[in-house]
């Protein structure tokens, strides 16, 4: 009898510890990415030390992960129809807080080889974080770019700050190797205060709202 009762109470501990192991490992499982919404846009860029003039894709995810939102570093961006992918990670993938909880990833600059249009059509977006996790989305993108300005907005450094002349809601600031280091409103006035912060590159950015684009123009 007693070694029937040992012989319960140590089946009994040992399905209490798998339990509990089985609840740990679970706990302490990956938790995949999230996405939310999705946001591309597509921009002519003119450079202003070339003359030429790129389209250049705009694609955002809003994002989130239960391990954190630092724990997604990959994004890729894939069109199917036209065989072609780019892979987003390190300083070319830009995260963007807005507040608690909206985090958006992405990049302003996906551009084709050679300066190509960007194709219209279905494009798929992969986003991955360190163990692999994934959270995936579709967008249709339509290529609408028809015109060009005859005269692009031009900027000028002002000690830390710049003074803008044209049309241009933004200026964005990006460091000697092309990391995107923030965006700052130009006033009515065209002046740009950038909070003191020191960049290698500034570029202006204009949205044209009846078109559907935006004008880049940099750098400077």
């Amino acid at each position: 009898m007693q070694n029937r009762l040992r012989m319960r109470k140590s089946i009994l501990s040992k399905f209490i510890i798998l339990t509990l192991f089985i609840f740990l490992l679970a706990g302490c499982s990956d938790s995949a990415p999230k996405i939310t919404q999705t946001f591309w846009q597509i921009n002519l860029m003119h450079d202003n030390q070339t003359g030429l003039d790129t389209q250049m894709l705009t694609m955002f995810v809003m994002a989130g992960d239960d391990d954190g939102i630092d724990d997604i570093d990959t994004m890729y961006v894939i069109n199917d129809d036209q065989q072609l992918f780019w892979k987003l990670s390190g300083k070319n993938l830009r995260m963007e807080r807005f507040g608690q909880g909206e985090t958006w990833i992405g990049s302003n600059f996906i551009t084709m080889t050679g300066g190509d249009p960007i194709p219209s059509g279905k494009y798929r977006v992969v986003l991955l974080d360190s163990s692999g996790e994934r959270a995936k989305s579709q967008v249709t993108v339509v290529n609408n770019i028809k015109e060009i300005p005859y005269e692009w907005p031009t900027a000028k450094k002002q000690g830390d700050n710049l003074i803008v002349t044209g049309l241009a809601e933004y200026v964005w600031g990006l460091s000697y190797d092309g990391v995107f280091g923030g965006e700052f409103d130009v006033d009515d006035n065209g002046y740009v205060n950038t909070d003191n912060k020191k960049f290698s590159f500034y570029y202006l950015y204009h949205y044209m709202p009846g078109l559907g684009y935006g004008l880049i123009n940099g750098p400077f």
